[in-house]
């Protein structure tokens, strides 16, 4: 399963980090059933050199993700949703994958802001800042340690979440050097 959600998040945005280490969040941030930025992230966009993925809002606000994967000598179509919530510096995405019927545990958040062209900056967050976030008992969480990688599992309510990454006190929570950047293959 990790496997398969590693693969996933490749070809959607997330490398959080060299090593494989993650944070997610057990709930999103906020849902708004007309989130801001709707008409610039639908459409398709390009992650890899080979690989798109199609982001489409529904009725309530949540946008569907699709994309498609070689594997075993066929496509498998994987699924996400994603949920963009309205902060004071940045705007914010919540995501999750769904794999084999189910969904992930938990959602991957990070800052996101699109250039002139219509193309899309993603920030990941920085693993150590969480951790010491939960350390400190700032935040809420679980730490998993492992041999080359930690994931981060926060459980505080979305509103403290949100509170603490919108706070621009907080600037060191998100890698701002080594952003992820999708392109947008219809504009």
């Amino acid at each position: 399963m990790k496997q398969f959600l590693l693969v996933l998040l490749s070809i959607f945005i997330i490398l959080l980090t060299i090593s494989c280490s993650s944070v997610t969040s057990k709930y999103p941030l906020s849902a708004n059933p007309e989130p801001i930025d709707q008409k610039n992230f639908e459409g398709v966009w390009q992650v890899d050199n080979d690989e798109v993925v199609q982001i489409k809002f529904a009725n309530n606000g949540i946008a569907m993700i699709a994309g498609l994967e070689w594997q075993s000598d066929q496509f498998i179509i994987m699924r996400g949703e994603m949920i963009v919530s309205e902060g004071n510096e940045h705007n914010f995405l919540s995501i999750r994958f769904k794999e084999k019927g189910k969904w992930m545990d938990g959602y991957l958040f990070l800052p996101y802001k699109f250039t002139e062209q219509g193309d899309l900056i993603l920030w990941p967050p920085v693993v150590d800042a969480f951790e010491e976030a939960i350390r400190e008992k700032i935040l809420q969480g679980t730490i998993e340690m492992g041999e080359y990688s930690t994931s981060i599992m926060l459980t505080s309510s979305p509103e403290k979440l949100f509170n603490f990454i919108n706070n621009s006190d907080n600037f060191n929570l998100f890698d701002y050097r080594d952003p992820i950047i999708l392109l947008k293959v219809t504009r």
